[in-house]
């Protein structure tokens, strides 16, 4: 359903807009979404909000609720509504979503009106990348739409009580009703993991609405800010009771350039790798001591590259008065102090040297992943790592139990049997995924990069930074080892010698040089001397 709130005021000039500003509501059934929704259908600012609720049921239960809203207040406030009919707006009924959008905007110009903001409410199982993914695609394909919209803010909303609970589940969404349908409403079928969706709601997030604190111990609160702020360290957290947020804080006008709405899936990785890199130079007040190398490694050398997109307003060197970035800075500043204190940690790992297959397969199962082919479920058992647990300093490398530290890690992997193909490396509690990405860019031509290769464009400079620069990896282009670890109690060290071990030996790389030569050659390399990507 898609409802039109009435309530007139004239737009603010210090904050105008040249599209509708678009918010998508993500959370599981339960978090609290519609809840948080009321609070924004009832704010006294006099803003113009269109709404649109979707779930996945023929009637939307919680469009009940927020229609409730409109109730005996006399024909002008009642609310203009579309129906959409059925399914989730990632997946049938996408095309319906933007249709409906299209109808709220036809009519806000027959009544001479803009609205302030558009707030989408996804259904419990609603994939917000996939979402945004949407938004791109329409625009790309000329929606006319899109030339009025722009897709903004993203909002998970979690409960706060079964965050612990959700992550250390090896359900599927199709076993956790609960989680997406009401009572006697029909089971959406996904056979995706209830934790690679919790997590995916938290990283495609920039503001998290912890709710429910009430219900929660305030060590226990600050233990889960810490956890989701580690694993989402560029969201603004909320901790709230009831879904009372502040609305110019999670709908109000953007503070700069928004991060998650204009980002990739592969900007989103980039990120994470910035972000992971820059609290540890944070931590780091001398140079680390290291290791002895030599060129043959694999190891990454040189110079550090942040890909962290721009946040916020410039302050030019001077003091921000602006109570927003007061608020924000407060928030981080309790979630790092958390993550100190509960030993929450990250770090990247990063090689220039492809893994063997079969012995990266070991490491991998190190983790709790292992599932029983006859049954589908889980074989290992597995619970959030306690949060005073102290790590351990390398006897836990033989039996691998230095990887149950791990709650999420994520990025980009060299294998040796797949040459040409990039890897995408995803592990969140019971959940692991290795799939192929598509080439690496040095096998991409040029003109097939984003902006036809122009090295002018901001996107195709990001990729010529992956590249590495030192010999003997140059040859490889932007193949590499990158991948953020996010642990408690977690020994990096043991972990870099267990995904060390998966490395190819000296002489495996004598042998991999040589089958290299049979695959196509790369077509794109990098110019040092101008830091541009070439054809060859």
């Amino acid at each position: 359903w898609i409802w039109m709130e009435e309530e007139a005021a004239a737009e603010s000039p210090c904050r105008p807009l040249a599209a509708v500003p678009i918010t998508l509501l993500s959370g599981f059934l339960g978090a609290g979404k519609t809840t948080l929704l009321r609070q924004a259908l009832e704010n006294k600012e006099g803003l113009k909000v269109a709404v649109v609720v979707n779930d996945v049921a023929k009637v939307n239960i919680d469009s009940k609720l927020v229609r409730e809203r409109t109730v005996g207040k006399g024909d002008d406030d009642l609310a203009d509504c579309v129906e959409l009919q059925n399914g989730c707006a990632c997946c049938n009924a996408s095309d319906e979503l933007l249709e409906g959008m299209s109808q709220l905007l036809r009519l806000a110009k027959r009544r001479g009106i803009k609205y302030d903001r558009i707030i989408i409410e996804l259904s419990g199982v609603a994939e917000p990348k996939n979402i945004r993914r949407e938004f791109v695609e329409a625009a790309e394909a000329g929606n006319e739409s899109m030339k009025l919209v722009e897709l903004q803010t993203m909002i998970t909303v979690v409960d706060s009580p079964s965050f612990t609970e959700l992550y250390q589940s090896g359900d599927s969404i199709n076993r956790r009703p609960d989680l997406c349908a009401e009572e006697g409403e029909e089971v959406v079928e996904s056979d995706r993991k209830v934790v690679e969706l919790l997590v995916e709601q938290v990283e495609c997030a920039d503001f998290i609405v912890l709710n429910k604190k009430d219900k929660m111990n305030p060590e226990n609160m600050e233990y889960l800010t810490g956890v989701v702020g580690t694993i989402n360290p560029s969201a603004q957290i909320v901790p709230c009771e009831w879904g009372k947020v502040s609305l110019d804080t999670v709908f109000g006008p953007p503070k700069g350039t928004s991060w998650v709405s204009k980002a990739d899936d592969e900007d989103d990785l980039r990120d994470a790798v910035a972000a992971a890199k820059h609290l540890r130079d944070k931590k780091r007040k001398e140079p680390d001591e290291g290791h002895a190398c030599d060129d043959n490694c694999g190891h990454e050398h040189g110079h550090g590259h942040g890909h962290g997109h721009e946040h916020g307003h410039s302050h030019d060197g001077k003091a921000c008065d602006h109570k927003e970035c007061e608020n924000s800075d407060s928030i981080r500043q309790t979630t790092t102090s958390a993550a100190k204190k509960f030993g929450i940690t990250s770090f990247v790992y990063s090689r220039r040297r492809p893994f063997h297959p079969q012995r990266l397969m070991k490491a991998i199962l190190y983790l709790p992943v292992k599932v029983d082919p006859e049954t589908g479920k889980m074989m290992d058992s597995w619970e959030f790592p306690h949060a005073k647990e102290e790590a351990k300093n390398g006897d836990d490398v033989a039996d691998g139990s230095c990887m149950k530290k791990i709650i999420r890690s994520k990025g980009f992997v060299w294998v040796a049997n797949q040459h040409r193909s990039a890897q995408y490396w995803s592990h969140a509690g019971h959940y692991f995924e290795l799939r192929a990405l598509g080439l690496w860019w040095a096998a991409t031509a040029l003109d097939k990069w984003p902006d036809g290769g122009d090295n002018s464009s901001k996107e195709v400079q990001k990729i010529v930074e992956d590249f590495s620069r030192e010999e003997p990896s140059q040859r490889w282009g932007d193949r590499r080892q990158e991948i953020v670890f996010i642990g408690i109690g977690m020994h990096e060290k043991s972990i870099e010698k267990v995904m060390d071990e998966c490395l190819l030996t000296d002489e495996e790389m004598k042998t991999y040089v040589e089958q290299a030569k049979l695959s196509p050659a790369d077509v794109v390399k990098v110019d040092t001397a101008t830091n541009s990507a070439v054809s060859v």
